[in-house]
C-alpha cells in the first residue's frame, strides 16, 4: 500500500479521542442556556455536550463551536455507550449542519412528483396547507386515512409522534428501519420470554463466536462494542480472548477474527445446531446453566439427532474436523459468548437460526454472567413489523390513505419489491420533513423541512447500554442556519391549528417543554426538587447516566420455547438461472443510505476494499475468472426482479458461490453528492415467503453476473488520478 493511501485511510477511520487532555484553557464545556451567539470571543472555543443520532446506537458527542460555527465533533468521555469514542459517521454529521443543498424554507409542489419543481412558501402558509388538508378529513368522519410514517423512533419524540396519531383518530403510525434489531427481539422472546435486546460483555469474554454478527461496523453499537473488542483483546495482561467468525463473506469484523468459517448461505442454524449437539454427547455442557433453564441434556441432544457432524458438514460445506474443533473450544473456555448478526437472520430460516445461536450460549453457561450475555438495559420501544409495512402498502393501494406524513427517506431503504414506490404515488397529498430533497421528498406535495441534528433538542435513548437508565440527551450546539423547524414543533404547532382535542393532546408550549418534563420524571418522579440546577447539570454532561447495579431479571431459557428446528434454506430464483448467492451489507460509511449526502463519506475508503465515491460489487476471483470478469470491470447483476450495472471488485473473502452489494448509495435525490451515484442494491431483492406468508428475508435472493465491458470507472483510494474532484464543503 502506497503511503498516501494508507496516511488517508488511517486518518479518516480514526475513531475520536478523549477531549480532557487536549483542551486548551480556552475551551469550557457548557449547556446550550448560554446561547452561541452570547459573548462570542475571537479564538474561544466552547463544547457542547449532545448525542448522536446518526445510526440508532445513541453515543455522546461534544461538539466544538467557535465563533459561532461548529468546527469539530469528538466522543463524549462521560457517555457510556462510547466512552470518548466516535466513529467516522458520528464525526461527519458535521457536514448536515453546513451542507448547501439543505432545503432553507418550505416548499410547495408546482411541477409533475419526482420533478424536483417546488416554489418556496411561508411557515404560515405550510401550517395552513397541512391543517387543511387535515380538517378535510375530519369534515369526512375520515380520520383513519391520516397516516404517520417514520423510523424506529424512541424516547419523548416516539411518544409525540404517537399522541398526534391518536389525537387525530387514526391507527396509522408506521414505523420501518431496514436494519433494526426486532428479529432479536422476536427470537429473545421466544426463547427467553422477554423482548429486551441484549448486551454482550465481550471486554470481560475469553472466547467470542459471531454467526454473522458485524458488531465492528453496524451491528447493535458498533463503537461500544469496538470499544469492548480492543478490551477483549489487548485489556487484559495474561488473556488475549480467541475470536472465531462465522459467515460467507469476510467483513471488516471478519477480518479482525482468528479463524473464519465460510459457512453456506441460510446453513448458520444447522452449524450452531450441530455444534450443541456435539456439546450434549460429549457432556461439555454447563450442567448449572441447564437445569436453571429446565433443560434435559439427554432429551436435547435425543431432538438434534439429525445434527450429526456429517450431515452439519455437508450442509455447511466447512470440514467435520473444524466444526468439531471450534465447539470443544466454545465449550471449554470460559467465559465464551456466541452472537447472531444480521446476515444471519435475514434468511428465509433467520428466526430459528438466531435461537440456535441463543442456544450455545445457554450449553455453555453464558446467561447472565461476566464475559456472557445479559438482558440489555434500554427500554424496548416500539418494533417493527414487516406485517404492518405490507398492511399499510394495501391500504395505499387501495386508496385509503389521503395523507401521509413522512419523516426519513422509505422509498430509498424500502426494498421496491414490498409495492410501497407505487403505493406512495396514489396517495393524494404526501409532506416531507426532510433537511434535504432526498427520493422520498422528490415525492411530496409539502415539504416542511427539519432542523439538522445540530440545531435540534431530543432525548436518545440507545439500543444497548449496561444496565441503567441511559439517556443522552440533544440541544442545539448553534442557532438555526436557515428558516427551518424541529419536526416535533411541527406537529405540535399543527396541533394546534387544528384546535379541539388535538390541541388539548399537547398542553405544553413547546417540545423542548415536554422534554424537560420527561426528564424529570427520570430524575425524581415523585417531584419536589429544583429541576431547572439539575437541567443545567444534565446539558453539561450530555445526558443521564445511571448504570449501577445489574439488578432486573436475568436471561433463562423458557419452560414453553421449543428446541430451535431451522428448515432448510430456501431462495428467490433458480438455481441454474440464478446461481449465485446475493449478500447485501450496510455500508461502513452511509450505514443504509442516510450518510451519502456526506462528502466526508463519500472519501471515507471502504476498509476492505478502499473503493471510494461508489458502489460495486464484491465477486471471488475463481468465479470472476470463469465469467471472464476482470478487476474494474462494468457487469451486470440480475435477480428475478430486475439487473443493475456496477463495477466489479475481485474480493477473495467471499465464498465462490456467492456475491455482495453494500447499501447507501443509488439516491435519485439527496443533494449533490449523492444524487445519481452507484447503485440502490435493494431493487434486486425479492421477497421470500416459507409458507407462513411474505418475510423480511433480505439475503434470500439469488442473482447472476455478466460482463458487460472493460468501463468499470471504479474510483479506490489507491488510484488517485480517478478520484472525485468536485465541490467540497468548508467548515
Amino acid at each position: 500500500m502506497k503511503r498516501r493511501t494508507f496516511l488517508q485511510l488511517g486518518g479518516m477511520t480514526a475513531a475520536g479521542a478523549w477531549l480532557s487532555g487536549c483542551r486548551s484553557a480556552n475551551e469550557r464545556l457548557i449547556p446550550y442556556l448560554v446561547s452561541p451567539d452570547e459573548g462570542v470571543t475571537p479564538g474561544r472555543a466552547e463544547y457542547y455536550a449532545s448525542a448522536c443520532r446518526f445510526c440508532p446506537a445513541g453515543c455522546g458527542i461534544l461538539v466544538r463551536v467557535s465563533e459561532g460555527r461548529a468546527k469539530k465533533i469528538e466522543g463524549n468521555p462521560a457517555h457510556p455507550v462510547n466512552r470518548g469514542k466516535l466513529c467516522a459517521r458520528g464525526q461527519a454529521i458535521l457536514q448536515e449542519l453546513y451542507h448547501p443543498d439543505r432545503v432553507p424554507q418550505p416548499l410547495k409542489r408546482t411541477g409533475p412528483r419526482g420533478s424536483g419543481k417546488f416554489t418556496p412558501i411561508s411557515w404560515g402558509e405550510g401550517l395552513s396547507l397541512l391543517a387543511g388538508r387535515l380538517s378535510a378529513l375530519q369534515r369526512e368522519r375520515s380520520t383513519e386515512r391520516l397516516a404517520l410514517m417514520t423510523t424506529q423512533l424512541r424516547g419523548t419524540l416516539a411518544e409525540l409522534a404517537d399522541r398526534f396519531v391518536a389525537a387525530f383518530g387514526s391507527p396509522h403510525h408506521i414505523r420501518f428501519d431496514l436494519l433494526a434489531p426486532d428479529w432479536l427481539r422476536a427470537a429473545n422472546r421466544r426463547s427467553f420470554g422477554q423482548a429486551s435486546l441484549p448486551w454482550y460483555d465481550i471486554a470481560e469474554t475469553r472466547y467470542l463466536l459471531s454467526f454473522g454478527a458485524d458488531f465492528l461496523e453496524y451491528h447493535l453499537s458498533p463503537v461500544h462494542y469496538g470499544f469492548a473488542f480492543g478490551r477483549m483483546r489487548q485489556g487484559r495482561d495474561t488473556v488475549r480472548g480467541h475470536f472465531t467468525y462465522v459467515g460467507g463473506r469476510m467483513s471488516l469484523t471478519a477480518a479482525s477474527a482468528d479463524r473464519w468459517m465460510p459457512v453456506r448461505p441460510g446453513s448458520e442454524g444447522a452449524l450452531a445446531l450441530g455444534m450443541a449437539r456435539l456439546i450434549l454427547t460429549e457432556s461439555l455442557y454447563d450442567a448449572a446453566s441447564m437445569a436453571a433453564s429446565g433443560l434435559w441434556p439427554e432429551r436435547l441432544a435425543a431432538g438434534l439427532e439429525a445434527y450429526d457432524l456429517p450431515q452439519v458438514a455437508q450442509l455447511t460445506g466447512l470440514p467435520q474436523q473444524v466444526i468439531a474443533e471450534v465447539a470443544r473450544e466454545f465449550a471449554t473456555t470460559p467465559p465464551s459468548l456466541a452472537m447472531a448478526g444480521e446476515m444471519v437472520a435475514f434468511q428465509d430460516n433467520g428466526p430459528e437460526a438466531v435461537r440456535a445461536v441463543q442456544l450455545l450460549n445457554v450449553l455453555a453457561g453464558n446467561l447472565n454472567r461476566p464475559g456472557g450475555v445479559f438482558p440489555g438495559g434500554s427500554v424496548a420501544g416500539p418494533e417493527n413489523s414487516f406485517a404492518d409495512l405490507l398492511a399499510f402498502v394495501e391500504r395505499m393501494r387501495g386508496d385509503r390513505i389521503g395523507v401521509a406524513l413522512i419523516h426519513g427517506d422509505p422509498l430509498h431503504t424500502i426494498p421496491p419489491v414490498t409495492g410501497f414506490p407505487e403505493a406512495l404515488a396514489r396517495v393524494p397529498f404526501v409532506v416531507s420533513f426532510s433537511p434535504l430533497l432526498d427520493d422520498t421528498a422528490l415525492q411530496a406535495d409539502l415539504i416542511l423541512p427539519d432542523h439538522a441534528a445540530l440545531e435540534s433538542w431530543g432525548d436518545v435513548i440507545p439500543p444497548v447500554a449496561p444496565r441503567g437508565t441511559v439517556i443522552g440527551l440533544m440541544q442545539p450546539v448553534v442557532t438555526p442556519l436557515h428558516d427551518t423547524r424541529q419536526f416535533p414543533e411541527v406537529l405540535m404547532a399543527t396541533a394546534r391549528e387544528l384546535g379541539g382535542g388535538m390541541a388539548a393532546a399537547f398542553p405544553q408550549q413547546s417540545y423542548l417543554e415536554m422534554l424537560k418534563e420527561a426528564m424529570k420524571k427520570e430524575v425524581h418522579p415523585a417531584g419536589g426538587i429544583d429541576f431547572e440546577t439539575v437541567w443545567v447539570d444534565l446539558l453539561r454532561q450530555g445526558g443521564l447516566f445511571k448504570t449501577e447495579g445489574k439488578g432486573g431479571k436475568g436471561y433463562r431459557w423458557t419452560a414453553e420455547a421449543p428446541v430451535p428446528a431451522p428448515a432448510e434454506p430456501r431462495f428467490a430464483g433458480d438455481d441454474k438461472r440464478f446461481p449465485l448467492h446475493l449478500q447485501i451489507y450496510p455500508s461502513t460509511a452511509f450505514y443504509d443510505g442516510r450518510g451519502a449526502p456526506l462528502p466526508w463519506l463519500q472519501q471515507l475508503p471502504d476498509p476492505m476494499t478502499t473503493v471510494v465515491w461508489d458502489s460495486w460489487v464484491e465477486i471471488n476471483p475463481a468465479t470472476a475468472a470463469g465469467l471472464g470478469i476482470g478487476f474494474g470491470d462494468l457487469v451486470e447483476v440480475t435477480s428475478p426482479r430486475g439487473s443493475l450495472h456496477l463495477p466489479a471488485v475481485l474480493y477473495p473473502g467471499i465464498r465462490p458461490d456467492m456475491v455482495a452489494i453494500p447499501m447507501g448509495q443509488g439516491h435519485r435525490g439527496m443533494g449533490r453528492y449523492a444524487e445519481g451515484r452507484g447503485v440502490n442494491p435493494l431493487a434486486l431483492l425479492a421477497l421470500a415467503d416459507n409458507g407462513t406468508g411474505p418475510l423480511p428475508a433480505w439475503n434470500a435472493t439469488r442473482v447472476r453476473v455478466a460482463r458487460i465491458s472493460k468501463e468499470g470507472n471504479l474510483v479506490t483510494a489507491g488510484n488517485p488520478e480517478g478520484s472525485y474532484r468536485g465541490e467540497l464543503i468548508e467548515i
